[in-house]
Protein backbone atom coordinates (compact mmCIF):
# COMPACT_ATOMS: atom_id res chain seq x y z
CA UNK A 1 0.00 0.00 0.00
CA UNK A 2 1.10 3.77 -0.83
CA UNK A 3 0.44 6.35 1.57
CA UNK A 4 1.13 9.87 0.41
CA UNK A 5 -0.48 13.67 0.95
CA UNK A 6 -2.66 15.38 -1.60
CA UNK A 7 -4.27 18.79 -1.83
CA UNK A 8 -8.20 18.66 -1.83
CA UNK A 9 -7.39 22.39 -2.26
CA UNK A 10 -4.03 23.58 -3.42
CA UNK A 11 -2.37 25.49 0.16
CA UNK A 12 -5.54 25.30 2.23
CA UNK A 13 -6.73 21.72 2.70
CA UNK A 14 -4.59 18.92 2.27
CA UNK A 15 -5.48 14.85 2.84
CA UNK A 16 -3.91 11.71 3.04
CA UNK A 17 -4.22 9.31 -0.13
CA UNK A 18 -3.90 5.29 0.47
CA UNK A 19 -2.92 3.53 -3.13
CA UNK A 20 -3.05 0.09 -3.66
CA UNK A 21 0.06 -0.44 -5.48
CA UNK A 22 -0.62 -3.70 -6.98
CA UNK A 23 -3.85 -2.62 -8.74
CA UNK A 24 -2.15 0.96 -8.80
CA UNK A 25 -5.60 2.91 -7.73
CA UNK A 26 -6.51 4.45 -4.74
CA UNK A 27 -8.13 2.76 -1.87
CA UNK A 28 -9.32 5.87 0.29
CA UNK A 29 -8.71 9.22 0.73
CA UNK A 30 -8.51 10.63 4.47
CA UNK A 31 -9.47 14.04 5.05
CA UNK A 32 -6.04 15.35 6.71
CA UNK A 33 -2.53 14.45 7.15
CA UNK A 34 -2.85 13.67 11.12
CA UNK A 35 -1.26 10.79 11.88
CA UNK A 36 -4.19 9.65 14.37
CA UNK A 37 -6.46 9.55 10.84
CA UNK A 38 -4.22 7.10 9.08
CA UNK A 39 -3.62 4.91 12.46
CA UNK A 40 -7.11 4.64 12.44
CA UNK A 41 -7.83 3.23 9.17
CA UNK A 42 -4.97 1.22 9.43
CA UNK A 43 -6.00 -0.51 12.70
CA UNK A 44 -9.40 -1.35 10.81
CA UNK A 45 -7.40 -2.96 8.21
CA UNK A 46 -5.04 -5.48 9.20
CA UNK A 47 -2.93 -7.99 7.14
CA UNK A 48 -0.67 -5.10 5.63
CA UNK A 49 2.13 -6.32 5.20
CA UNK A 50 4.40 -3.31 2.97
CA UNK A 51 4.01 0.30 3.27
CA UNK A 52 5.49 2.83 0.48
CA UNK A 53 5.30 6.31 2.19
CA UNK A 54 6.96 10.31 2.37
CA UNK A 55 9.45 10.05 4.53
CA UNK A 56 6.81 12.31 7.12
CA UNK A 57 7.29 11.73 10.52
CA UNK A 58 3.77 11.48 11.09
CA UNK A 59 3.35 8.40 8.81
CA UNK A 60 6.35 6.70 10.25
CA UNK A 61 4.97 6.89 13.11
CA UNK A 62 1.66 5.87 12.69
CA UNK A 63 2.39 3.07 10.52
CA UNK A 64 5.13 1.94 13.28
CA UNK A 65 2.10 2.12 15.67
CA UNK A 66 -0.66 0.40 13.79
CA UNK A 67 1.42 -2.34 11.86
CA UNK A 68 4.31 -2.83 13.98
CA UNK A 69 5.48 -5.92 11.51
CA UNK A 70 4.90 -3.83 8.06
CA UNK A 71 7.73 -2.95 6.15
CA UNK A 72 8.45 0.95 5.56
CA UNK A 73 9.84 2.10 2.32
CA UNK A 74 9.99 5.39 2.22
CA UNK A 75 9.90 7.21 -0.91
CA UNK A 76 9.72 11.29 -2.44
CA UNK A 77 6.27 10.11 -4.24
CA UNK A 78 4.31 7.67 -5.27
CA UNK A 79 1.47 9.20 -7.48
Amino acid sequence: MGVDDFAFRKGCNYGTILIDLDQRKPIDLLPDREGRTLENWLAAHPGIELITRDRSSIYANAVTSACPNAVQWPTVGIC
